[in-house]
């Protein structure tokens, strides 16, 4: 079955393909850029250009201290295999990732915002996973206050020169409760210019508000991303 033609993003099409440009070899050179013309394959008339950014890859040891929140929906919807026990999987991916620099921090949303784990040293691996594991589904969405909750926990151990950002995991049509999307928007924008990002990331099929997670994700400076394999989810997390 063709897609319709709306469902597709040429900018996410194009970005999701590593194309193996030359990076720069000095930190003080932040990107180098990579032409390429050719006749355009649907009408030999037109040329195409591609360009190709590729910025400095900085080494992983030396990354900044990551102060991150993980926002996660728990309620009724997310217990089918490709949402919540793939969610699951998708952060035990990136917990061997963590460094004791780094802090971690789980709120979850399904009716009302819970804290599942405090600010928590990003090296304490078996504690970290042991929360993930811990999450069942049920219960009504409301992200409103879960939103209010996991920036809350960001300002709490926020990392001066670092990474700070809350990462949405959600299963679709992001119920904000009492929060208009504008609102909501607002408050994002808000926390971005206080230092604190927000990436979102979508889950299972259905009722899944793909440009609302995408706007929310603009608006916060972060990026989105759909993870429907184990797979997905490492090339996201991971890589």
């Amino acid at each position: 079955v063709r897609p319709p033609a709306d469902a597709v993003r040429a900018e996410e099409f194009i970005n999701y393909f590593d194309y193996q440009h030359p990076a720069p070899t000095r930190r003080d050179v932040p990107f180098r850029v990579t032409t390429e013309l050719a006749a355009a394959p649907w009408n030999k008339k037109r040329q195409l250009l591609m360009i190709g950014i590729k910025g400095y890859d900085v080494p992983k040891a030396t990354l900044p201290a990551s102060n991150l929140v993980f926002l996660l929906d728990t309620s009724g919807s997310m217990e089918s295999p490709d949402k919540l026990p793939l969610l699951k999987q998708a952060f035990s991916m990136l917990v061997p990732q963590l460094r004791a620099q780094d802090r971690v921090s789980i709120v979850v949303y399904a009716g009302s915002a819970g804290l599942v784990l405090p600010p928590t040293p990003g090296d304490r691996h078996e504690a970290i996973l042991a929360a993930f594991d811990n999450l069942q589904a049920g219960g009504s969405t409301n992200g409103g206050d879960g939103i209010r909750l996991a920036y809350a926990m960001a300002r709490q151990s926020f990392a001066k020169n670092g990474v700070n950002r809350v990462i949405l995991a959600t299963d679709g049509d992001f119920n904000v409760g009492t929060v208009s999307q504008e609102a909501l928007e607002t408050l994002v924008a808000d926390q971005r210019k206080s230092g604190i990002a927000l990436t979102t990331l979508g889950f299972g099929q259905g009722n899944y508000n793909d440009s609302m997670a995408e706007r929310l994700a603009d608006v916060g400076d972060g990026n989105h991303a759909y993870i429907d394999t184990p797979q997905e989810a490492r090339k996201v997390l991971v890589e």
